[in-house]
């Protein structure tokens, strides 16, 4: 293989992966970054990601520079098709292949969690609205999930008949003519407050060591402590085993998430990632200095430990305010520029821009800071929040409710570090 330094990278991504491309451009030769644009009617919002960043070239047409690519890489789920025949014809591909199968068919996913021998959380099928409308008529406190379109419907509550009945109204009209088609997953609830999270990646079903034993608030905050692979809560290391032939058998090489709900005696392995994790990716970009020789490697199939710069990550989530159908636009400083990980976006004259549509969320990336303590870690990623410029906010408090999340979790014997971690109510006097 290449040195890394001679390596030409094509990131092929859909907004969300841009700062994987951008750390790639500190060591790679030259990154290209491709994200689909191409309609009837094709919008620039969508044709100018990635554009103007420094160390990375916009490409509009991968196959053109086919030739020219050492390493394509895939950090979100979906394209198994396209790297399936990337590799077929000898190119070194980073991605989930069909294993994002396991993600977004959930169906899928439940009868591998009983092929290979862990629990099933309880649940059941709903063929279309009506089906759905006599299930909840007498349920409470269940989860509501699709499979394939998450972007139609994310996973939901559902509380009760008398509160929440109106959310049946709403998706009969939001799936129009095939609300009767759409399968429904109605999942009863799990009670109990415990979560535990493991970050890594897979390289042919093995794992490498250490990774990340994360804890997060969703869509808000994450924390994670770099973990020997052996030292991990025995849950993690019980479905690593477990799907490390499934992903072999896929032939994976991504990024790989775990979010485990823990019962007494019993677990469940709940939401698999298949893709880079929104967060957790932002902390393994920072601490593993071999981050890109990682990929290329993995790309080939063979699997690198990564080589820590620290000990602990920390994380929030980051929002771009503008007035209602203007595009945000930031100026970030040179020194916060490691620690800003923005996606959906480009740059003109030095300013960070992110071309919304209508109804687009104002999350634009992760803030995230490293340390060799967990107090360290918070220090950095106080200063950081301080030094962010107007137009980008970042709230710490979330960070707060991880902490008591470890809290519980050590309480339980489930040891998340042997270092003492920040008092939550210190991260809410700095807020």
């Amino acid at each position: 293989m290449k040195e890394i330094g001679d390596v030409t990278a094509l990131v092929f991504d859909h907004g969300l992966g841009l700062p994987i491309a951008e750390r790639l451009a500190r060591d790679c030769k030259r990154v290209l970054y491709h994200s689909p644009w191409e309609e009837g009617f094709s919008t620039i919002s969508k044709g100018i990601l990635g554009d103007g960043i420094p160390g990375i070239e916009r490409c509009d047409d991968y196959w053109s520079v086919k030739d020219e690519v050492d390493l394509w890489v895939f950090p979100d789920i979906q394209h198994g098709g396209l790297q399936t025949e990337l590799r077929s014809q000898g190119c070194a591909v980073w991605g989930s292949g069909y294993a994002s199968n396991l993600e977004t068919n959930r169906e899928l996913f439940l009868k591998v969690l009983e092929q290979v021998g862990l629990d099933v959380p309880k649940f059941k099928v709903c063929v279309g609205i009506t089906a759905l409308r006599r299930e909840l008529k007498e349920r409470e406190n269940v989860y509501i999930k699709i499979s394939k379109y998450r972007g139609s419907l994310e996973t939901k509550h559902f509380r009760s008949w008398g509160l929440d009945a109106n959310l049946l109204d709403l998706w009969a009209v939001r799936f129009g003519g095939v609300r009767e088609l759409v399968r429904f997953l109605v999942f009863d609830a799990i009670e109990t407050p415990l979560e535990i999270g493991g970050d890594t990646y897979c390289v042919g079903g093995q794992w490498p060591s250490p990774m990340l034993h994360g804890i997060e608030a969703k869509d808000k905050s994450y924390f994670s402590a770099v973990t020997r692979r052996d030292e991990m809560p025995d849950q993690i290391q019980a479905v690593n085993e477990a799907f490390g032939p499934i992903l072999a058998g896929y032939n994976y090489a991504n990024e790989w998430s775990v979010e485990i709900r823990v019962l007494g005696d019993k677990f469940y392995f709940i939401d698999p990632t298949c893709r880079m994790g929104l967060p957790s990716t932002s902390s393994q970009l920072e601490l593993w200095s071999n981050w890109s020789e990682i990929l290329w490697a993995g790309a080939h199939g063979e699997l690198l430990d990564p080589e820590p710069l620290g000990k602990f990550s920390a994380e929030i989530i980051l929002n771009a305010k503008a007035d209602e159908g203007l595009w945000p636009s930031v100026e970030i400083p040179k020194e916060l520029t490691q620690w800003v990980k923005l996606h959906d976006c480009c740059e003109v004259d030095g300013l960070r821009v992110f071309p919304r549509q209508a109804g687009d969320s104002e999350n634009c990336g992760w803030l995230v800071a490293i340390g060799d303590s967990p107090q360290e870690t918070l220090d950095n990623l106080k200063e950081y929040v301080a030094m962010l410029p107007d137009g980008l906010s970042g709230d710490l408090s979330p960070i707060a409710d991880v902490i008591k999340e470890i809290e519980i979790e050590q309480a339980k014997g489930i040891e998340f570090s042997d270092e003492t971690m920040p008092e939550p109510a210190e991260v809410l006097e700095s807020v």
